[in-house]
């Protein structure tokens, strides 16, 4: 997502567990969400645009998968 998405208030995609954010209420708050979402994107946007290292996906390909919760299975 590019940084101008964030700066306008387009949320990243949380994982489904993840749990509800209080959105800031007091204009203080509000001007601080701004900043913070600008400058953390201005630090990580290019990081996190970067590919995933090799080494790394073979160990992610190694963990086994969570079947969803409520399956029914372990």
């Amino acid at each position: 997502m590019s940084a101008q998405l964030r700066s306008e208030g387009a949320a990243a995609p949380r994982p489904a567990h993840a749990q509800p954010v209080k959105q800031p209420t007091e204009p203080g708050e509000v001007a601080f969400d701004r900043w913070l979402r600008k400058e953390l994107g201005r630090l990580y946007d290019q990081t996190l645009s970067e590919p995933v290292p090799e080494e790394l996906t073979r160990l992610l390909d190694r963990v086994p998968a969570k079947a969803p919760k409520g399956s029914g299975k372990p």
